[in-house]
């Protein structure tokens, strides 16, 4: 088959390909939502003086950090039969995502939050605020601010690693490459499409990123 003839197969294809994609994209802005959610509540757990919020942080972050994605993401979909847990692929993968990025995320905003100057603290407990008010009003904030540029790298990262889900039968875009190329039997134009379409995913990031840049003036940017 010539190669003209594979790259208009591709492009036939280009509907199903999108349709893969809108649902990467999906899963990904999910997964991001609760990774970073998850990881500011590990991260809290994590500076409180509870030793058991303190200690279960610790072994959910050692686990997820220290296990590959792959092999979180087996466990939920096909491991968790063996207890009678059945999970439809979609949640399955948006689960592991979030779990598995939630632990770096949170590593992110403890990192952050630590840096913040104690006088603050110090400053607005002498003013007779609360604890939770100073964390909320005064601590938070600032420590969003600051983890934003490796944060932001990490969201890049849920983005590339959704693909990941094509594992667990998920149908999107990587899947969708998976299946449309082997049932054609055309294998690198639809590896370069694939490159291409998540290449673009991230340069959109990337606007997005510099958007940020100069919203918050965070010196230095945010690469």
């Amino acid at each position: 088959m010539s190669a003209s003839r594979d790259w208009d197969i591709v492009i036939g294809s280009l509907p199903v390909l999108a349709q893969g994609a809108l649902v990467t994209i999906h899963l990904s802005l999910l997964a991001m939502l609760g990774a970073v959610i998850l990881g500011l509540a590990v991260a809290l757990m994590r500076i409180s003086k509870i030793k058991v919020l303190v200690q279960t942080a610790k072994v959910y972050v050692s686990f997820f950090r220290g296990t590959p994605l792959l092999v979180q993401l087996l466990m939920l979909y096909y491991g968790l039969t063996s207890f009678h847990i059945v999970m439809d692929p979609f949640p399955a993968a948006l689960l592991g995502l979030i779990l598995h990025f939630g632990a770096y995320i949170s590593e992110i905003f403890r990192a952050t939050i630590l840096s913040i100057s104690q006088g603050q603290w110090e400053a607005a407990l002498s003013l007779g605020m609360t604890n939770s008010q100073v964390l909320r009003r005064i601590i938070l904030p600032q420590a969003v601010r600051i983890s934003i540029p490796p944060l932001w790298n990490c969201l890049i990262d849920t983005l590339k690693s959704s693909s990941l889900a094509s594992v667990v039968t998920v149908p999107e875009l990587t899947r969708q490459v998976e299946e449309q190329s082997a049932a054609q039997f055309v294998f690198m134009p639809y590896f370069i499409t694939l490159a291409v379409f998540y290449w673009v995913m991230v340069i959109a990031m990337g606007w997005v990123q510099e958007w940020l840049e100069t919203k918050l003036r965070i010196p230095g940017g945010l690469g």
